[in-house]
């Protein structure tokens, strides 16, 4: 069964798979043009000059396109709105007492690009190994989530002789379920940590489940340790910007310069920013979909009304991300479990999911404790205030601790909807992903609109970089 032993892993992704809305912190003077890693006001050039491509945006996706332009050998000007570069890929390096990600954090997977800039300044990153989950926090026992157990029913496995029922027209995922016999109290393990990386079960079209409930039927057969993970979730030891180094080396940069008016024609793209005007043969633009959709830039003409319209049917996650540092590492009050651990989630709460931030840290005596959650239960989450949300946090490591009055000594959350240059943390299942990449007018380019992962991306930056180098020939 080796075979299926590997598409499971990579269908499953047990241990909360796509942890991650998006990173990095390299802070530079404000509105100065510079090369990446030069002094601020180095690197200077005149606004007058014109530039083979201009990227609009500095997170993985424009430093990715940036990248393969220079090196293509190009004139490269990267725009972008903040002070810094990374976009919602920000290691925060003042909050707390070690490096913490307010956006993303995690490699998912050993096999990405983004292994080339680990490799190549030789980073040290964990991999989560240690990864527990109950449905309830009165629950006798934790599931790992590296045995097959986590796709086992609790109250035994439905038999569908008839074979399995399938949805009606706009039925969502959790009636479906109570209609065909398989209540929340029945949900696998699998079925709630997949609710707790997306949307949930009252919002999911039933149709979109359908799969999980074959593939955990078919799971009932197994017990004990699944086979070794291909997959694998990794945090990068003294912060996720580190991988950006190699993107944004000898780069030029403009930041804090949000664009507001784009105008555009064959060989010719001129760019206005707050901070002055800048002029390419071609634009890439890595731009996050909600900047893109809140009409912030104005394009002269304006984009083709399908684009628009595709642009218009993106939609973004709610995200709930609250990290908590405590003195020593909190140790669970379950005496089966590791003292340390690397996730650990209790659905009954929320938010559900913890995780350790700091594991790996050198050094570093104390704890980093990870709270998350998406969709309408993040939402929730999100309309308290930030001293509520901190609160919410601890009490679910309370519970997981056993300890009613556990202290945290510092906390740190972010809430990405909030921010005006990115409008969301990453985009939902719901979310339009199809026709928004294709160039338009022969000159603008478009990468990391729908990404959610550091290396798709970046990946989509190197894409969009390859369809500006073919029309710069």
């Amino acid at each position: 069964m080796q075979k299926r032993d590997l598409q499971m892993v990579d269908a499953v992704k047990p241990g909360l798979s796509r942890r991650t809305l998006l990173v990095a912190g390299m802070g530079t003077a404000a509105g100065v043009l510079l090369t990446a890693g030069a002094k601020p006001g180095a690197g200077n050039a005149s606004d007058n000059r014109m530039w083979d491509a201009i990227v609009i945006g500095a997170g993985a996706a424009g430093l990715g396109a940036a990248r393969k332009l220079a090196d293509s050998g190009k004139r490269v000007l990267v725009i972008e709105a903040r002070n810094r570069i990374g976009g919602r890929m920000w290691t925060d390096r003042t909050s707390l007492s070690i490096p913490h990600e307010r956006g993303a954090e995690i490699v998912h997977g050993h096999d990405v690009s983004t292994w080339e800039l680990i490799n190549k300044q030789n980073l040290k990153t964990h991999r989560w190994e240690d990864k527990f989950a109950k449905a309830n926090v009165g629950d006798e026992s934790w599931i790992n989530a590296k045995d097959f157990e986590s796709f086992h029913f609790p109250q035994g496995a439905p038999s569908f002789p008839g074979g399995l029922p399938q949805p009606f027209p706009g039925e969502k995922a959790e009636a479906w379920l109570n209609r065909i016999g398989i209540p929340r109290s029945n949900y696998p393990i699998s079925f709630l940590v997949a609710e707790g990386d997306s949307v949930q079960f009252d919002e999911l079209p039933a149709e979109w489940a359908v799969g999980d409930v074959e593939f955990a039927l078919e799971m009932q057969q197994y017990s004990g340790r699944m086979p070794e993970e291909a997959y694998g979730d990794y945090r990068v030891i003294g912060g996720y910007d580190q991988v950006l180094a190699p993107l944004a080396q000898g780069i030029s940069l403009r930041l804090s310069s949000p664009v507001h008016t784009i105008d555009y024609r064959k060989n010719r793209v001129d760019v206005h920013t707050s901070n002055g005007s800048f002029k390419a043969r071609v634009v890439v633009l890595a731009v996050p979909g909600g900047v893109l959709k809140s009409e912030a830039i104005t394009f002269n003409p304006p984009l083709p009304a399908g684009r628009q319209a595709a642009i218009n049917e993106i939609s973004y996650l709610p995200v709930f991300k609250d990290i908590l540092e405590f003195s020593q590492p909190v140790v669970p009050a379950d005496a089966t479990l590791p003292r340390r651990w690397d996730v650990a989630a209790m659905f009954s709460e929320n938010p559900p999911t913890l995780w350790d931030a700091s594991r790996g840290t050198p050094g570093f005596s104390g704890q980093l404790i990870v709270a998350w959650m998406t969709g309408g239960a993040a939402q929730e989450l999100l309309n308290l205030s930030e001293a509520e949300r901190h609160q919410a946090s601890l009490e679910t490591v309370r519970k997981f601790a056993g300890d009613p009055g556990l202290q945290n000594l510092r906390a740190s959350t972010y809430d990405w909807s909030k921010d005006q240059y990115a409008l969301g943390a990453y985009p939902g299942p719901f979310s339009r992903r199809s026709g928004l990449s294709d160039p338009v007018g022969g000159v603008l380019f478009w990468a990391g609109m729908t990404t959610s992962t550091i290396h798709t991306s970046r990946d989509s930056g190197t894409r969009a970089a390859d369809q500006a180098l073919a029309a710069l020939k």
